[in-house]
């Protein structure tokens, strides 16, 4: 069917107009196109974008939580470590265990007027302060400490003598 014009001919568009209106009206519908597509690809390019932000997120979250534990097992194995190397330093220095010793044997033998008031365990030393209230006490308790054979050297710091108390006397014993 073919359209019937009811217009007069004077006011109809010329040939060139009708052929610009036509042009430009195809020009639109290929802009409006364009643009059409243009906006799908950016909201298309949005979306993905959303999803890939939301994706690094989650493992972001999931990396700082891994990086914390691996810090408290860090700071766990850092303690140890020190532990360990304190332990192996007082493992590796001597001990007064000889020195203990020596002294439980001195103190289980005490004699019966005789005391210890003091004693100072040290590296290869012990100082020991002895209270006996009359002499036969000490020189029972002379006699003992001179008899012990975990002692390579016995020497006598001081002696004194208080009415109060008794005999005073002060020892200081290197371990063989």
């Amino acid at each position: 069917m073919a359209a019937i014009n009811l217009l007069p001919t004077e006011i109809s568009p010329k040939g060139q107009v009708v052929k610009i209106s036509n042009l430009i009206k195809n020009l639109a519908v290929i802009s409006f196109i364009l643009f059409l597509l243009t906006a799908f690809g950016m909201l298309a390019m949005f979306i993905l974008n959303s999803v890939q932000t939301r994706s690094l997120n989650q493992s972001s979250e999931v990396l700082k939580a891994s990086i914390q534990s691996l810090e408290t097992t860090e700071q766990s194995l850092v303690l140890v470590r020190d532990r360990l190397a304190k332990a192996k330093l007082v493992l590796a220095e001597e001990s007064g265990g000889d020195e203990a010793e020596g002294l439980v044997g001195i103190t289980s033998g005490l004699p019966a007027g005789a005391s210890l008031t003091e004693a100072v365990i040290s590296k290869d030393t012990l100082d020991a302060t002895f209270v006996a209230t009359d002499s036969q006490g000490l020189t029972a308790l002379m006699a003992l400490i001179i008899s012990q054979e975990a002692f390579a050297k016995v020497d006598l710091v001081s002696f004194s003598f208080n009415p109060n108390a008794g005999y005073i006397s002060s020892f200081s014993m290197k371990v063989k």
